[in-house]
């Protein structure tokens, strides 16, 4: 079984290829072990690799992610990709 786990909700389209993704929240008790890591690929629900986190903002309990998708993609891939939730592998 691939270990997966969501990484949140994509708000928009930042760009041609780039997803701006609003992170799920993250429990108080244990922040800096639940934040994704830099370059942390991340995945659609059917396990296609569409980018790679490259940066990472916002409030700590529920941070923004900008993910650079990869130049393979179509651009179309992700204009369909808006409100779609997005995993990390």
């Amino acid at each position: 079984m691939v270990d997966m786990r969501r990484l949140g909700k994509v708000l928009q389209r930042s760009g041609t290829k780039n997803l701006i993704v609003k992170g799920d929240e993250i429990k108080s008790d244990n922040t800096s072990g639940n934040i994704p890591k830099l370059n942390s690929i991340v995945v659609d629900k059917t396990l296609n690799q569409i980018g790679a986190i490259v940066s990472v903002f916002g409030p700590v309990n529920q941070p923004y992610f900008f993910v650079k998708g990869f130049k393979r993609i179509p651009d179309s891939e992700f204009r369909i990709m808006v409100n779609e939730k997005v995993y990390i592998r």
